[in-house]
């Protein structure tokens, strides 16, 4: 009998360290991947009104080339530093949060997103509230190097660093975003899309598309491209 207690007290010892260690493993999965701060946005009165402008004037030339586009216009190209880029995307978003409120693209409230550039890549910010409530808060920071690129009528995708929180994502999680684009691609707007964009990359932190202005006019709504062609001023208001 004292050899089968000493046995039954081994294995609750064993059993007791891998339910202490199971629930550590758990407080820094959570510590590392719940938080109660949102995604990385700029405020805007923090963005550089001079680049504000600049994006804001380079965006408009080229919607009024498409505007105006005839079947002979030769491609153009539109490029924007990372600043600039930056700039656009922040005063877009914020715009879209004054006029719409909770606006969602695919499921994603776009007031909880961010999109920047890297050297060689888009950089994606997704911030949601999970539900769980945790010591550490309930939102889960998703952060993603994106290098799409379109050459030769072909678009692809590479996913680069990829992050829940401070953790990698999960391999699953980066297969969901994988099939996303491949189902997009199977879409019409990807077509679209193709025919309007001759090239789009992002090199050393800028991002440069050329594009063709009549495809583009006769494949976007006249109301995208009046959206687009807002100008705004760096507060983010519409100008009367």
């Amino acid at each position: 009998m004292s050899s089968r207690r000493k046995i039954a007290g081994i294995v609750l010892c064993v059993l007791f360290a891998f339910l202490l260690l199971g629930c550590v493993i758990a407080f820094l999965v959570m510590r590392n991947v719940f938080t109660d701060a949102p995604a990385a946005r700029t405020p805007l009165s923090e963005l550089d009104p001079a680049v504000c402008r600049m994006a804001q004037m380079k965006t408009a030339e080229a919607v009024s080339r498409i505007r105006n586009a005839s079947r002979e216009t030769p491609p153009q190209e539109l490029a924007l530093s990372g600043p600039e880029f930056e700039a656009m995307t922040e005063t877009l978003l914020n715009l879209s949060g004054q006029l719409a409120g909770d606006m969602r693209i695919g499921g994603m409230r776009l007031r909880d997103s961010a999109l920047k550039l890297n050297d060689d890549s888009f950089r994606f910010f997704y911030s949601y509230d999970s539900g769980m409530k945790t010591p550490f808060g309930s939102r889960v920071n998703v952060q993603a190097d994106l290098d799409i690129r379109i050459e030769n009528g072909v678009s692809s995708l590479r996913i680069g660093n990829a992050k829940m929180g401070n953790m990698a994502m999960p391999s699953a999680m980066r297969g969901k975003l994988e099939e996303a684009w491949r189902k997009f691609q199977q879409s019409p707007g990807h077509q679209r899309l193709l025919d309007a964009v001759e090239s789009l990359s992002v090199e050393n932190g800028e991002l440069r598309i050329r594009y063709r202005p009549y495809q583009a006019k006769q494949n976007f709504a006249p109301g995208a491209l009046r959206a687009m062609g807002t100008v705004l001023n760096p507060s983010g208001v519409l100008k009367q």
